[in-house]
């Protein structure tokens, strides 16, 4: 028996995967649950294993590829039935094949679909050479573009086929709420001026992932330039959309070398220009460490005794940001274009460097309930997790405020960009011996630390944040210098 193996859901959020390590080779016996295949997403790594007993018999996408969700990975071959009640999910794809799909729906669809995305894209040159998939087919493209544009939307039939009319007659809205996109999928294409419709998905079922949108975005983009180039030398309402600075030429030097983009560093980037859109603001504070730093040093001996491990300042400060977001509790929120929302729960992302790899965010969840000890335990956790390459995609959900320690690094002053989908990061900066000024007006050498906001101007206000870097800076000068460890 022949059993196929696709590419899993790893997630909500996750439509498609690279292909990071076979741990399986053609020819191979495999044991059900024997791992084999290692699976990189924009959220974290994971291992596939063998959802059945047999041989490996051909790998269908090889090592550095990506690929949507529901791709065909590998055959197996069964000795015994255990593949014959499994047979069946070779149905799903047999739903959904590119070729005959579209060539069916095509001769349907010309006499609206090729003038509907015309009229309904508001930027490009080429509405309709950008309609087909950047990222999965284009050798077609310059000599059909049209109906390119026909089979993309004509992919999902029995979402699109009825309202893909009424938007190209009368407006965008309609059509937009049978694509099938993740709200942050959504916003980023909204932000971008782009009707989501226009896009086709290569996810799972027509889905339109993050990489489509942004496919979109540099397809257009050249077609610009390249429309800019032929008619206009230079047109002032070009680099009105930032793409000059992100595709500024790229001097060419003798030893030069070319790195690939890792999957988590694509993330990053993808994350970090999704963040960047929304206003950002800081605000700095100075805190006196030294009476925190004092207590620290009386009671580290027995935490160490008794865990194992050190009492880091971290959990001092992670314990401090609790107890000011429950003092400000609206710099628990999120924004949305309907309202704020106001999270009752306080899940605690904790930024992790991973050295040239890059930046890892795992959440400890209901932060607010734990003592102490309990806050450095799950710091603990997670950090020898995310440099073990152990987390869990529910390890990178759920955050709603960010701590970035930052001290260890040496830094004193640093600017921490929002993640998506909160309101506001702190970072707490290295602690320093420095000659201050008291309030008895005498000269002292006091440890000090900077404390900085980053915060989402639409959600927060500068004196919302001056509130709350106050709460911090308060608790670590008074209540965490005697604060019960346990």
């Amino acid at each position: 028996m022949a059993f196929e193996l696709k590419m899993p859901k790893l997630g909500e959020s996750v439509t498609e995967g690279t292909i990071g390590k076979w741990l399986k080779q053609p020819g191979d016996k495999v044991n059900k649950y024997d791992l084999l295949v290692e699976v990189q997403t924009d959220k974290v790594n994971t291992e596939i294993p063998s959802p059945v007993a047999g041989t490996l018999k051909e790998v269908k996408v090889e090592e550095g590829q990506t690929v949507p969700i529901g791709t065909l990975l590998a055959i197996f071959d069964t000795a015994d039935g255990e593949a014959a009640a499994q047979p069946s999910a070779p149905a799903a794809p047999q739903r959904a094949p590119q070729q005959p799909q579209p060539q069916a729906a095509a001769p349907q669809a010309p006499s609206a679909t090729p003038q509907a995305p015309k009229p309904s894209d508001r930027g490009a040159p080429q509405p309709s050479g950008g309609l087909g998939s950047p990222a999965a087919r284009g050798p077609s493209a310059p000599s059909a573009p049209a109906q390119a544009a026909a089979p993309a939307r004509a992919a999902p039939p029995p979402q699109s086929s009825s309202p893909r009319p009424a938007p190209a007659a009368t407006e965008e809205r309609p059509d937009l709420s049978d694509v099938r996109a993740t709200p942050a999928v959504r916003k980023l294409a909204s932000e971008q001026g782009i009707d989501i419709s226009q896009i086709e998905g290569t996810g799972l079922g027509g889905r339109v992932s993050r990489k489509d949108v942004e496919d979109f975005i540099a397809q257009r983009q050249t077609s610009q330039q390249q429309a800019a180039a032929r008619v206009v030398p230079a047109q002032p309402q070009t680099p009105s959309q930032a793409a000059p600075a992100r595709q500024a030429p790229v001097p060419s030097l003798a030893g030069d070398e070319l790195v690939p983009l890792s999957q988590m560093r694509r993330a990053i980037a993808n994350n970090m220009v999704q963040a960047w859109s929304a206003p950002h603001a800081h605000a700095v504070m100075e805190v006196d460490m030294t009476d925190l730093m004092r207590y620290r040093d009386r009671v580290k001996a027995e935490f160490q005794q008794r865990e194992g491990f050190d009492l880091s300042p971290a959990a001092f400060i992670a314990k401090a940001v609790v107890e000011a977001l429950r003092t400000v509790p609206s710099v628990n929120s999120s924004w949305t274009d309907q309202g704020l929302i106001r999270h009752r729960e306080l899940n605690l992302g904790y930024a992790v460097a991973l050295g040239e790899d890059g930046l890892i965010v795992p959440v400890i969840k209901d932060a607010d309930g734990k003592s102490l000890a309990g806050l450095m335990r799950s710091i603990r956790d997670v950090v020898d997790r995310a440099k073990a390459r152990r987390l869990t995609l529910d390890d990178l959900s759920g955050g709603t405020f960010t701590l970035n320690n930052t001290g260890p690094l040496g830094t004193i002053v640093s600017s921490p960009i929002v993640p998506p989908g909160q309101a506001a990061i702190l970072s707490s900066e290295s602690i320093r011996k420095r000659l201050v000024v008291t309030d008895e007006d005498a000269i002292a050498i006091r440890q000090m630390m900077n404390i900085v906001i980053g915060f989402d101007h639409r959600v927060v206000d500068g004196s919302t944040a001056a509130r709350f870097l106050t709460a911090v800076r308060d608790w670590l000068q008074t209540t965490g210098t005697s604060v019960t460890v346990y």
